[in-house]
């Protein structure tokens, strides 16, 4: 339940930070609002890896060069916000980029990929996936 209650939490975030993003690029620009994003983000997890880290971050070349592509991944996913915040709305967006996470989750699941556990796509998934583009064509409804 712990992981659960972060993870909704993270949510919460996510969605704050959309808005705030995509405010602050009116005033900075698109770009310039993700990299002060990011910028702030490194900035905090270099802190807290300072103090609170493991002391394995010069291990970093040993680990395959694809690893190192989640912060392109998470820039993206910001960048991509910025944009569509102002112009389908946060709920709308959040929810697009939801049923994108799910589908690429279901992906990883089904076949492992990243070294996970395999999870088959059954039934009750695909329902969840039809629910999700349910709820996607209400949003978008006006």
């Amino acid at each position: 339940m712990l992981y659960v209650t972060l993870v909704i939490l993270a949510g919460f975030l996510t969605a704050m930070q959309s808005p705030i993003n995509a405010g602050l690029s009116r005033t900075v620009g698109v770009l310039e609002s993700s990299f002060v994003s990011f910028a702030g983000g490194a900035l905090f997890l270099g802190l807290a890896m300072l103090f609170f880290g493991r002391g394995h971050i010069w291990r970093l070349t040993e680990a395959p060069s694809w690893q190192w592509i989640g912060g392109i991944l998470g820039a993206t996913m910001v960048l991509s916000s910025i944009i569509a915040v102002p112009r389908i709305g946060v709920l709308a967006t959040a929810l697009a980029m939801i049923f994108g996470n799910l589908l690429m989750a279901a992906i990883i699941d089904n076949y492992g990929w990243f070294g996970v556990p395999v999870t088959p796509f059954g039934w009750h998934r695909l329902l969840g996936f039809v629910l999700v583009l349910a709820g996607l064509a209400l949003v978008f409804r006006r």
